[in-house]
Order: C-alpha cells, then structure tokens, then sequence
C-alpha cells in the first residue's frame, strides 16, 4: 500500500485542518471483501469521474495534478480497501499530498465531492460513541474477545506474551491444551468470530478464579489505552459472578445474556448493536435534559450564531444535529461568523454546508456530535448546542 494512504479509525483535527485545497470527497457504498465488488468498482469509477470534472471546472490543471494521481492510485488499489461489512462504505479523502480512508460498518449515498474542506457529515455516525465496541464472551472455562462495528465482528487474536503469562496458571487443562486462555482450539469455530463451548463440570470455585485472570487479561492488555464500550456475553450466572469482580473501566451494565458459542454470528451482531443504541438513547436522554436546565441560563442554544461563536470559543460540550439536516450557508472558524446561502434548486447539496462546519469544528475540540430525528433537536434551527460551562 502507498504510503501516502493512511487508514483511519478516529478524528484526528489536524489531519483535517492542515490539509490545502482543493481536497476531494467520495463516498462510496460498498459489500465486504469477500462479495462480488464490479459494482463497487464500477460506481467508484463513476464517483472519480464526476470529481475530476468537477476539479477541472473549478480549478486550473496544475492545481489538482496530486490529487488527479491519487485518485486513480485508489482505482487500481480498490479491493485492498474494502472493509469487511457486507453493507459497508468507503470514506475517501483526498489531497495533493495525502489519502485518507475510513472503513465504514454502514452503508452510505453516494457522493463525490470538491471543496476547500473536507465533507465529514457522512462520517458522524462512525465517530460516534459505540460505533466500535467490543464483545467479551465469557464460560466457566474459556473466553473470546472480539471486535465489532456496524456491519461486522472480528476475533481480536490475544498477544502471545498474555498467553504465555496466563497459561502457567492453568497447565494442561481441557483436551490437552495448554491452558485455559488458549483458545487456539477454536479454529474452526463459527466464523467471523471464536467462542467456546461450556463446560458444566466446571465448579464454581474454579470458573470465579477464571473469571478474575479473564478479567486482568482484558483490563491490562486488551482493552487498555481505548474507551471502547464492552459487552459481555455469557449466561446470566456468570454475568453476575463476573460483574462482582470486573475493573473493567468500559463495561456496559446491559450484555447478551446467553453462551457465545450458541449464537450465529448475524444474530451476536443483531444483539450487540441492541445493546449500543439502547446506551445511545439513553444517553442522548441524559444530553437533553442536560439542555433543557442550562438554556435558561445561556449554557445551551439553538441560535445558529450563538453557536457559532461558542465552537469558537472552544467551549461545546454536544452538538445535535437533525437527521438529513441540510442548510446551506458558512461558519469562519476564526470568528464565528455564520453566512447561510439559498437553498439550491430541488435541495441538492452543492456545499458549503453549516451542519458540516459545526459538526467538524465540534469534533476538533472533541465535542460529541449526535444526529437525532428532527423532532428530538430542541429549538427550530435542526442544530442545538449543549455548553461546557
């Protein structure tokens, strides 16, 4: 892979801010890595045309030839940056000097796009909380780590240093294996992910101290240094044993209640993603009635202005945003200062776009940034703002 590609997890401002137009956005609606991607490429290419011409209306030749080289560099790499959500979409971000991809769990409208900043409102739904967990599937005896997203779930392989450590405590235990954190067995497990089967003769005594070595395996190598949710997934007993003993900073207090290793893999992603958008929701409940007490005295607005000075002045907390909210018009990120524009004929986006500008200036100061039915956003402007102070 180029080197001048960098794929992306998270919001990083700089990444975004100290970039120089004219910069490139394509959206690009995908199906996995393992399905057939002629239509992917082919409305890929569709997307590429339609920038390079909007790049050669706008702008002289020699401005964008960087940029005209990175794109057709994506072209021919294409199927290397498939994610591996059946439903899934590419974040394309492109430069002179540097791509930038996001593999997305969700599917998006297409949509090429030249400006001078980045288009990120696509993106929203993936920097949100939750959009990246983890599943901790959990017996008396054996355990799995998994990553998920929207649209897929992926065993996360333990580190052979955390092996090693812990399989002195359980030698040769369980088939002939080395010890209880070894799952290697579990190969051939129901892909995408690993489990385990239960063992019933396992005792209560045994499965607590399990549980506690479980529990620093997690803690202190895998999940250490992110703020990921995690979601156990075990029977209701040991969802109960293991939850007296976790320190697991991230775990949710509402997990799957049912062994893993029974559960088909459409059916652990269905549940999971239940699980995230009922902590979402309340969540978001907790946010707006945090609103509805600081309005009253200037902690929180709806005016687009005064919310337009308020991310200038660093100080947002949350940021709503309407779903599909559309409203032409310009924020300076100097000063504050909010310009909107009339509405293009038929309300197609040609940009600039203020949810955009709000939300990408709201991430720079890691604000959290939440799209939500339009009746839910307070006020009548699609765009409500929560303060820090």
């Amino acid at each position: 892979m180029n080197d001048d590609i960098t794929l992306l997890a998270d919001f990083d401002s700089a990444l975004f801010e100290q970039v120089e137009p004219p910069l490139v956005s394509l959206y690009l609606p995908t199906h996995g890595r393992t399905q057939d991607t002629d239509q992917d490429r082919i409305q890929f290419k569709n997307l590429l045309d339609e920038a390079k011409e909007k790049l050669a209306q706008q702008r002289e030749h020699r401005e964008h030839t960087g940029v005209d080289a990175r794109l057709d560099y994506v072209a021919t790499h294409l199927d290397e940056l498939f994610g591996p959500a059946a439903e899934g979409a590419l974040a394309i971000l492109v430069s002179n000097d540097r791509t930038y991809i996001y593999q997305l769990g969700y599917p998006v409208e297409p949509l090429a796009l030249v400006g001078e900043r980045f288009y990120v409102k696509p993106l929203l739904k993936h920097f949100r909380w939750g959009s990246r967990y983890f599943l901790l599937g959990l017996s008396a005896d054996r355990f799995a780590f998994i990553h998920g997203d929207f649209g897929s779930l992926e065993r996360v392989e333990l580190p052979q240093g955390v092996l090693d450590e812990f399989s002195e405590e359980f030698p040769l235990v369980y088939d002939g294996h080395e010890g209880a954190l070894d799952y290697e067995s579990l190969e051939n497990h129901l892909p995408p992910y690993h489990g385990y089967k239960s063992r019933n003769d396992v005792k209560k005594e045994e499965a607590e101290k399990f549980f506690r070595y479980v529990n620093k395996a997690v803690a202190e190598h895998l999940v250490q240094g992110t703020d990921l949710p995690v979601i156990l997934v075990s029977l209701p007993e040991h969802q109960t044993m293991f939850r007296r003993i976790s320190t697991i900073e991230h775990l949710l207090d509402e997990g799957i209640e049912k062994d893993v290793g029974g559960i088909e893999a459409p059916e652990l992603l269905a549940r999971a993603k239940d699980v995230i958008e009922n902590a979402r929701e309340a969540h978001a409940v907790e946010l707006l009635g945090a609103y509805e007490d600081a309005v009253g005295r200037g902690g929180a607005a709806s005016d687009l202005e005064a919310i337009g000075l308020a991310l200038v002045e660093r100080k947002v907390r949350a940021l709503f945003l309407a779903e599909g909210a559309y409203i032409p018009g310009g924020f300076n990120d100097e000063t504050g200062e909010v310009s909107l524009f009339e509405r293009e004929p038929h309300g197609r986006f040609q940009g600039p776009e203020l949810a955009d500008q709000f939300a990408r200036a709201a991430l720079a100061q890691d604000a959290e940034v939440i799209e939500l039915d339009a009746s839910q956003v307070p006020g009548d402007t699609g765009i409500a703002a929560l303060y820090r102070y």
